[in-house]
């Protein structure tokens, strides 16, 4: 089982110092069955009639795409039959004490999501986590560290891709991108088209109000 992630925002602010302007922030997995729809889906996207400044580019990425090309990726995620789960962190209700160590929050985050995603799918074996090489992701090779915080029928791995070369981690950065836009800016035109794929959603700490 292949499972992309990607991320949407920084930690770079949490607690009281998070702004009205970077309120969340986002990581985005995407459950991978079946590669193949999402590789065709990319290379036609690029063959077809799109402007030549997104021709020339080596991939395609959701931050600087127009509204075509976002919902062509997205619509075609939304047909295949692979699944996203994602955790959103509201910054503003992390505790103080965590204010200045994001390589903790980013931790926790990862591993609960990564143990839901496995509970909910029962998997067992071997679990590849793939992620841009160039993710920001504080200190990237701990989040598949088995310590969970329970016991789990799963070995999981990490690897680091190049996503000018990975169809999937492009994918998932429009993934993530259209779910920042919802919370971000209160605009779910992008998180409609891949709604019914969603399969697990971790908000913290919304309604209770909880902090990490």
């Amino acid at each position: 089982m292949e499972i992309y992630l990607d991320e949407s925002g920084s930690l770079g602010r949490l607690g009281s110092r998070a702004s009205k302007e970077d309120p969340y922030f986002v990581i985005a997995t995407l459950i991978v069955r079946d590669d193949l729809p999402i590789k065709r889906c990319v290379k036609d996207i690029r063959r077809r009639k799109i402007k030549k400044k997104y021709k020339v580019r080596s991939e395609l990425k959701f931050s600087n795409s127009d509204e075509t090309i976002r919902r062509r990726i997205l619509e075609c995620v939304g047909r295949t039959n692979n699944d996203i789960a994602f955790a959103l962190l509201r910054k503003y209700q992390v505790d103080e004490d965590l204010k200045d160590k994001p390589q903790v929050v980013y931790s926790y985050l990862c591993k609960q999501l990564l143990y839901r995603i496995i509970s909910k799918y029962e998997m067992g074996g071997t679990i590849n986590i793939i992620v841009d090489r160039s993710l920001y992701g504080v200190q990237r090779e701990n989040y598949v560290e088995g310590r969970i915080g329970v016991r789990i029928p799963a070995s999981i791995e990490g690897s680091h891709v190049d996503s000018k070369q990975c169809p999937c981690v492009q994918a998932i950065d429009f993934v993530a991108g259209a779910i920042s836009r919802r919370y971000r800016d209160n605009d779910d035109q992008y998180y409609q088209k891949i709604q019914n794929r969603v399969s697990v959603v971790l908000d913290f700490f919304e309604p209770d109000k909880r902090k990490l």
